[in-house]
């Protein structure tokens, strides 16, 4: 539904789209699948370094048994996303070189998420949880053994980077609106890997202290809003608006020399994202059916790239679409969801600007032009129990 269920959601989703909505979930409910992306992106026509991710997603919601205040108004949930290829994958582009800084790695980098949704009352829901995305912490030594050759000795550390996710919802059973609010904590995943050597005694030179530092993926500070509408008992309409505070974005990476001058930040700014979602249900005997339809389109926060930065970035339509079975009266009561996006780049060319290089001729090239595709698609089963 094209990111929608900030008012709607009821399952291990609400992690990441709001945790208020698990305050109201009286079920335990495992879920497991898996997801494909497909990045077709190109840079003047060539076809970018981005590659296809698969990926294993499992969630678990557990109302937790409490007597007094709390009795049936807190519920725990977990959701986890593990990439096939890697932990993490990370690509630091060399200063000017055209790549989409968003996109590239953003398939490719472990998530875990724990909320929790407390029911207040009987019309208000609120919940937190924490989104914890893999980081690497390393050293790599370079020097000379006793017969003169170059050895190494490699030390990688895998840490977490936090977010808190914070959310509320409003909800009258008499009346066929509903609204949620959610709020999320800026998100980074990492990498920070210090190169030494002691070749000092073996080489007429001396080599520097180098860094390998940069960000991956980053997610911005949001503030996210959605009404959801029950136009009638088997039609949910959902508009959501979404706030994001790109302008706190730096750079994917930094200068590998520590006392180097900083790289030129990309001057990324804030923006604000629509979205519409749809769902109709109806049953087929035993079965439930659930037709989901959205549409939201992602306003890119890179302004044009005039200068020596070539970090690409489109405007997205994102058109969604999926299909829900639901076998409600069996002895496991399970339920699959098939899902598919699809986003299509609007093109985009950047025009070096040659007044903002101390030497026209450093320009790398007067342009760069990306467009492109991305194909994401996967299922889920899960079993109340």
């Amino acid at each position: 539904m094209a990111g929608t269920g900030i008012g709607s959601c009821a399952n291990f989703d609400c992690v990441y789209l709001n945790p208020a909505g698990l305050g109201r979930v009286r079920h335990k409910l495992v879920t497991g699948g898996f997801s494909y992306s497909n990045l077709d992106l190109e840079i003047d026509g060539k076809q970018s370094r981005a590659e296809n991710s698969l990926a294993t997603t499992f969630g678990l919601v557990v109302p937790l048994r409490l007597g007094g205040a709390l009795r049936e108004r807190l519920t725990l949930a977990l959701g986890i996303f593990v990439p096939k290829q890697a932990v993490a994958r990370a690509r630091a582009p060399r200063l000017g070189e055209p790549t989409f800084a968003l996109l590239d790695s953003r398939s490719e980098i472990i998530g875990i998420q724990v909320a929790f949704g407390y029911a207040f009352r009987r019309n208000w829901s609120f919940g937190a949880g924490v989104l914890a995305l893999a980081t690497l912490e390393g050293l790599i030594h370079v020097d000379v053994d006793g017969a003169g050759r170059f050895q190494s000795r490699s030390e990688q550390t895998l840490k977490a980077g936090y977010a808190p996710v914070f959310g509320a919802r409003y909800e009258d059973p008499a009346s066929p609106y509903r609204i949620g609010v959610s709020m999320r904590g800026e998100s980074t995943a990492g990498y920070d890997i210090d190169i030494t050597n002691d070749l000092s005694a073996s080489l007429p030179l001396s080599l520097p202290l180098l860094q390998i530092i940069g960000t991956p993926q980053y997610d911005p500070a949001m503030v996210g809003a959605e009404l959801v509408y029950q136009a009638r008992p088997d039609l949910t309409i959902s508009a959501q608006l979404e706030y994001k505070r790109w302008s706190s974005y730096l750079r994917p990476n930094k200068n590998p020399l520590p006392n180097g001058a900083a790289l030129p930040t990309p001057g990324f700014h804030d923006t604000v994202v629509p979205r519409l979602g749809v769902e109709w249900q109806s049953h087929l005997g035993g079965t439930e059916l659930s037709l989901r339809s959205g549409y939201a389109f992602l306003y890119s926060p890179a302004p044009e790239m005039k200068g020596p930065q070539s970090l690409l970035d489109n405007h997205r339509h994102l058109m969604a679409a999926g299909l829900g079975l639901a076998w409600p009266e069996t002895k496991y009561p399970f339920r699959i969801n098939l899902w598919a996006q699809y986003h299509e780049l609007v093109g985009r060319t950047h025009h070096k600007d040659a007044s903002l290089y101390e030497d026209p001729s450093d320009r790398p090239f007067t342009s760069v032009h990306g467009d492109g595709r991305i194909l994401i698609g996967g299922f889920t089963l899960g079993v109340r129990l």
